[in-house]
């Protein structure tokens, strides 16, 4: 038996459950996960040598779809879990800066330069056309005095 007839079956298989690993919630990835697994398996059992006459074909794939889903569902899980481990770690790292941003600022004696923003003006431009352009009316804004420090003493 080829396998290489099998090879466009086998790359489908593999393509949709690399892909399904995506999903928002635990149940959604575990789920996916076994549904993508359970395919890639049965496509590998129906790869699987059937022995004589074909008998063990089914067997392969009931076997290949069992171990596939198993693997896939406990993929799916392991993924979700890091992705939740990464954003709670990520938005608890965020906490922690902003605590110290703004404890950093309340140390601050307040004797140096300050920064005062820039100052923007708001122009409202009608509608136009220019050649063959319809421009619709719009607000331009125009910085009229750039950002700089101020030394109050």
């Amino acid at each position: 038996m080829k396998l290489s007839k099998y090879l466009p079956l086998f790359a489908l298989l593999f393509g949709l459950a690399f892909f399904s690993f995506s999903c928002s919630s635990t149940g959604k990835s575990v789920g996916a996960g076994a549904a993508a697994g359970g395919m890639l398996g049965a496509g590998v059992g129906a790869i699987a040598d059937p022995g004589e006459n074909g008998r063990n074909r089914f067997r392969n794939v009931v076997i290949g779809t069992a171990a596939g889903s198993a693997t896939g569902a406990a993929a799916g899980f392991m993924v979700d879990r890091s992705a939740k481990d990464d954003r709670e770690t990520a938005y608890a790292q965020g906490s922690k800066d902003g605590k110290k941003e703004i404890s950093d600022q309340a140390a601050y004696s307040g004797s140096g330069p300050r920064l005062l923003p820039a100052k923007t003006e708001a122009k409202w431009v009608p509608d136009q056309v220019r050649g063959n352009v319809f421009v619709p009316g719009h607000f331009e804004y125009v910085i009229s005095e750039t950002a700089h420090w101020s030394v109050d003493r």
